[in-house]
């Protein structure tokens, strides 16, 4: 089964790769080893990380009402899905807002990248989201994290793509 942008991908393997070989040197291990995949391997990786980045709550609405991804969105005031259609003042004006943000795409590269090569990006997101928030000996402590679930922080092992989504994660929801 082969990737489907704006099914199941924002970006094609080819697009993945031209992204990383300009980002990254070839001779670093991580790419040594990206290369080293087969194309359906790093099909699953995208895969993966757009499943990750689907789970995030983000401001705006869709374009669609139905559409199997959450970006394109519209992020202007005023904007709801009624009727299955985007009633979006003055939308028509700005037809590059139906198309996925580059930092999106970017995101899902990098997100895939961590989870295929892991870098020490992934250490610290297993330190920072584990179970345990804080703990003592004297007197035997423990705190549970409790917080965070849901949050980019939590979803996405990649520090890159972390920093890649906030602008686009989290606000007010309108409530009709």
């Amino acid at each position: 089964m082969s990737l489907t942008v704006g099914v199941d991908s924002y970006v094609t393997i080819e697009e993945a790769t031209e992204y990383l070989s300009a980002h990254y040197p070839s001779t670093e291990e991580r790419m040594q080893a990206w290369g080293e995949l087969s194309e359906s391997d790093r099909e699953v990786f995208l895969r993966r990380a757009c499943a990750a980045l689907s789970q995030l709550s983000y401001r705006g609405v869709t374009f669609e009402a139905f559409q199997p991804l959450p970006f394109p969105r519209y992020f202007y005031p005023g904007a709801v899905m009624a009727y299955r259609e985007l009633i979006a003042p003055l939308a028509y004006l700005y037809p590059e807002l139906a198309e996925v943000p580059d930092d999106i795409k970017a995101a899902q590269i990098e997100e895939a990248f961590e989870l295929a090569c892991p870098s020490s990006d992934t250490e610290k997101s297993a330190a920072l989201n584990g179970a345990v928030q804080s703990y003592s000996i004297g007197h035997l402590s423990e705190t549970l994290r409790t917080a965070g679930a849901g949050t980019a922080e939590a979803m996405l092992k990649s520090g890159v793509a972390q920093k890649l989504v906030e602008q686009y994660v989290g606000g007010a929801y309108e409530i009709l």
